[in-house]
């Protein structure tokens, strides 16, 4: 899914911070804080230990043994945490295992990574370029290696819908295989993991640098490899659960697979979140909070915040939801291509806050000049409005879009760094100082908004969905289709 599109730079102009004015009848006890005291929340140091941990379990494909196994481990955490009940949502997909890709053009070449849910298995065929502008057919490459160098986007997530193309169009075709040259040095792209929608494909793919495309040679046979493996599995979303005065809910979600210190840092935040507020006084606690750590971001036809946003959309006309929030890539560090390689710039990765009504916006802008949180911009979405549609704006950049185009109240925070599918570039990706500020304004939102009544904080939304019930367009809640089609010539 996208996120922080380059059209963003034109709203920037237009936001405006509001000083946050918001009023309820049901305010919070005196002494309950109207902040999060930094001083009782987790230190820098803390998140990157987190980070690191979570880093540590390796790339948490989903439903894979890594990611099991982190989610584990964050089950045995969160379930500690005084007043904490944790459940699971199950949802069975078939599982593809990552391996190494292998590439045979006149010598063995070094492969940066197999591209996600490309067909595991060896083939062979003449290597051909096909610039970007010329469809992959059956007409130009039936049996045949197809050589594309990587879109030219300003960030790299952009390219996803057109790699993602590839590989169907290629599957389709009855091509042997799909190899994408980055504009990057081979270590900086090493392990790199896009598209991820989780549609297993027909043909094997990999990724190479630039350094080791310099030695293809188009007309030779190529043969081309992913050593991956595919097999049913049940993979799960945790849903934590901290009672509050009221059980209404405000619900704060990201996603447990991933790959890497970016993508899905939010996990983190969410950790530590629970912790703080968990150690806060229930009657301190206007609404309970639930924490959503779901699955299937890499697998999205099994996209569990999907499935939640849909739970949460049909249980919110009784009364039990005030608002979601979703966090992603938090704290990212700028890096822009400079000479043939990725390079830090020294300042923050431009990222947005997402809020679909006024009071959702209010509350963001207040934390943000709160916590000197800069090139953070609130914004109603990242798609072009659509009159007479229910939302007019459907896109929220990330898994916020889920939850916000369901009309469930939404806030969403999220960048999109070239590091957030290229987990080579570690640690150095994420500045952890930053990063708290973030989850302190985060923080900060949920307690101001804790005792607002919901029918304020959702503004709009009651229109929405009045309008939405009678007859009113809607946003596509469509997920990928877990197989590819077959090639032609099968059909």
């Amino acid at each position: 899914m996208g996120v922080l599109p380059a059209r963003w730079l034109g709203f920037i102009g237009v936001v405006t911070v509001f000083c946050l004015q918001l009023t309820s009848p049901a305010a919070a006890a005196s002494d309950c804080p109207a902040s999060i005291d930094e001083r009782a929340f987790a230190s820098a140091a803390k998140l990157r230990e987190l980070n690191g941990r979570m880093a540590g379990f390796g790339v948490r494909a989903t439903g894979s043994p890594a990611h099991n196994r982190f989610l584990s481990w964050l089950e045995r955490r969160v379930s500690r945490l005084p007043g904490m009940s944790v459940r699971s949502e199950r949802f069975p997909i078939v599982r593809w295992q990552p391996g190494p890709g292998l590439l045979v053009s006149g010598g063995v070449v070094p492969v940066a990574a197999a591209i996600p849910y490309s067909a595991p298995g060896l083939r062979s065929g003449e290597l051909i370029r096909l610039p970007g502008s010329e469809p992959i057919t059956a007409a130009n490459a039936r049996g045949k290696v197809v050589l594309r160098d990587f879109p030219a986007v300003d960030r790299g997530y952009l390219a996803e819908t057109r790699l993602h193309q590839d590989m169907i169009d290629a599957g389709v075709a009855g091509a042997a295989g799909v190899v994408v040259a980055f504009p990057f040095p081979h270590e900086q792209v090493r392990g790199y993991w896009d598209p991820h929608t989780g549609t297993h494909y027909r043909v094997p793919g990999v990724f190479v640098g630039s350094d080791a495309a310099g030695k293809l040679q188009p007309g030779t046979r190529t043969t081309i490899g992913v050593l991956a493996g595919r097999s049913p599995a049940v993979t799960r979303s945790l849903i934590a659960t901290l009672p509050g005065r009221s059980p209404e809910r405000i619900v704060i979600d990201t996603n447990t697979d991933g790959v890497g210190w970016v993508q899905e840092n939010g996990t983190v935040a969410l950790l530590a979140l629970a912790e703080h507020f968990a150690h806060v006084p229930q009657r301190c606690r206007p609404r309970t909070l639930e924490f959503v750590f779901a699955t299937g971001h890499l697998h999205r036809p099994a996209e569990g915040s999907e499935f939640r946003a849909r739970a949460l959309d049909a249980e919110y006309d009784d009364g039990g939801v005030a608002f979601a929030f979703v966090l992603e890539h938090l704290g990212t560090r700028e890096f822009l291509p400079s000479a043939g390689s990725l390079q830090p710039t020294g300042a923050a990765e431009l990222s947005g806050w997402f809020a679909g009504s006024p009071v959702l916006a209010r509350a963001a802008a207040a934390a943000l000049a709160a916590r000197a949180v800069d090139r953070t911009f609130v914004l109603p979405g990242s798609d072009l409005p659509v009159p007479d549609r229910a939302p007019p704006q459907c896109s929220f950049g990330g898994i916020g879009t889920h939850f916000h185009s369901h009309l469930v109240p939404t806030m969403a925070m999220i960048s999109g760094p070239w590091t957030l599918w290229a987990p080579s570039f570690g640690a150095e990706a994420v500045d952890h100082e930053r990063m708290r500020r973030q989850v302190l304004a985060a923080g900060d939102a949920v307690l101001t908004l804790g005792a607002v009544p919901r029918e304020q904080i959702a503004g709009p939304y009651l229109d929405l969905r009045r309008a939405r019930a009678a007859g009113a367009a809607t946003c596509s809640h469509d997920l990928p289709p877990e197989w590819a089609p077959m090639p032609a010539r099968t059909r």
